[in-house]
């Protein structure tokens, strides 16, 4: 038994398969998954015929987590690899048999720093070939993930993994379609194109006033928030505001530094000296 039972399942495939952007198929899976998983963080990956990146949407931590874990997230990766021999998602207690071994290695010490210990790691296959994964985590602390939860995510990623495919055989037949796609209101989500990871701002949309782009004070206070890992909920309670004046105050700092999304800030703040890498 996985503890799900045909309703969910066939409710969650609807999600999964019922859009043709992997953009919109992330976002709607995304906080099914972590609700069901019982975990506090996730994020799932499109993966392109070479397993490299492409684009991902992310939950529960800073999106400057996921350019530290880009370098060893490839097929190197001994989760990668265990999944692709078993075809069964593996967590860390399985990869690990010692509790300290987990936690000398470097998804183990990477999961640290940002304040997690436990985390579930499951390959996306479709027509015989990795479309993409999904990766969970638990905070410092919480017990580590069950037998029951790889079967849940074994089950539920199949359906993933089709929605992805599908989304994939699509846009390659469009090129050029958008991020956007509607967001959960009750998760803070980051969708993140990884296939334009030096992407810089286009023409028109350059910084109007310096390297900071004429950000005003209160722009900036926002802004430094987002990118160190809070979500706008959070910020909003940080600084005593309405979480509708956060969002505004992201969308104006997205616009004048021609950026995207929170990663795409981080990295423009980074290349500018303006926030320690």
């Amino acid at each position: 038994m996985t503890g799900l039972d045909w309703q969910e399942v066939a409710r969650f495939g609807e999600l999964a398969c019922g859009s043709l952007r992997a953009a919109t198929v992330q976002q709607r899976t995304l906080p099914e998954l972590v609700r069901v998983l019982r975990c506090d963080s996730g994020a799932i990956h499109q993966l392109d015929r070479r397993c490299r990146g492409q684009v991902a949407s992310l939950t529960g931590a800073p999106v400057k987590m996921l350019i530290e874990f880009a370098p060893i997230s490839g097929p190197a990766n001994p989760y990668f690899k265990r999944s692709t021999t078993s075809q069964f998602p593996v967590h860390d207690a399985v990869l690990h048999g010692r509790r300290t071994d987990h936690l000398r290695s470097p998804v183990g010490q990477l999961l640290a720093d940002y304040g997690f210990e436990h985390c579930l790691y499951a390959l996306l296959v479709a027509e015989g070939r990795p479309v993409g994964t999904a990766t969970f985590a638990r905070r410092t602390g919480r017990p580590a993930f069950t037998t029951r939860e790889q079967e849940m995510a074994h089950r539920l990623s199949k359906f993933l993994a089709i929605g992805l495919a599908n989304a994939a055989a699509y846009e390659r037949r469009a090129p050029g379609a958008p991020l956007e796609g509607p967001v959960p209101a009750n998760l803070d989500i980051d969708t993140i194109d990884l296939s334009e990871p030096s992407r810089t701002p286009q023409a028109g949309t350059a910084p109007s006033a310096g390297a900071d782009g004429g950000l005003t004070e209160r722009e900036r206070e926002v802004l430094a928030l987002a990118t160190s890992g809070l979500s706008n909920a959070e910020i909003a309670a940080e600084l005593g505001i309405a979480l509708n004046t956060v969002k505004q105050h992201m969308k104006h700092s997205f616009h004048k530094l021609g950026v995207r999304s929170r990663l795409e800030a981080l990295r423009y703040l980074q290349e500018n000296n303006l926030v320690a890498s």
